[in-house]
């Protein structure tokens, strides 16, 4: 007599181990799997990224690249009124806010073209200026700024005349100090004699106008050290 009861039990707890080894197996093995895929995820994030292969004019290289090519935009009030178009040159966009960012880096460019300056070699730009907004900003971009009381031009302590002798002084007491040695220099950037402020609008700016209208210009009016050039 076959007891069927006991071979039903039997077949029952028989399939309860085999489905418990499958499952086990099954969570093992997934397991892992997922260690295997995170440690190659691992040694992806932990491998060098290669430079992002970037295409395009728009991106400029340092805040120097932004100096220029302002837009011109069309004064609708004035074109409207004479019949003309009437055309703004934006130098309010330079990072400075006006057209001397254009001169300042051209001078500084000249200047490092000729070995008057060298980078990362201590040398220091010294200029003169009576604009209040100027020594202002300069002070708060941590330039050393020496106030003097207004005097002639023929004064030796009217400040551009101040300004060129600190330069000449900085860069004798670096040879006295250092042995005549140094390649730190002081650099006299006389703004208003220097021929690198006309050429940077001889360069820059006036090619600039001529591509931006396409060679369609009748007349310029500009002021000097203005925001526009119209």
């Amino acid at each position: 007599m076959i007891n069927t009861n006991s071979n039903t039990s039997r077949q029952f707890i028989y399939g309860l181990l085999l489905g418990v080894i499958l499952t086990l197996s099954t969570n093992s093995f997934r397991n892992w799997l997922k260690r295997k895929n995170g440690d190659g995820n691992k040694r992806e994030l932990n491998t060098p990224q290669q430079p992002i292969d970037v295409i395009s004019e728009d991106i400029v290289d340092g805040i120097e690249g932004l100096i220029g090519n302002t837009p011109l935009m069309r004064i609708k009030s004035l074109s409207d009124a004479t019949g003309c178009e009437i055309l703004g040159k934006a130098e309010f966009l330079n990072p400075g806010g006006s057209p001397k960012d254009r001169v300042a880096l051209n001078m500084i460019k000249e200047a490092e073209r000729k070995k008057l300056v060298k980078p990362n070699k201590g040398c220091t730009i010294f200029e003169g200026t009576s604009a209040k907004e100027k020594y202002q900003i300069l002070e708060k971009l941590g330039a050393t700024v020496e106030k003097v009381k207004p005097a002639s031009i023929v004064d030796k302590n009217q400040f551009v005349n101040l300004a060129k002798r600190r330069a000449e002084e900085f860069g004798n007491n670096k040879l006295i100090n250092e042995g005549g040695s140094n390649e730190a220099t002081g650099f006299f950037t006389d703004q208003f004699e220097n021929l690198s402020n006309y050429e940077a609008h001889y360069q820059g700016t006036g090619p600039e106008l001529f591509r931006q209208t396409n060679g369609k210009i009748d007349a310029i009016v500009s002021g000097a050290g203005k925001d526009f050039f119209f």
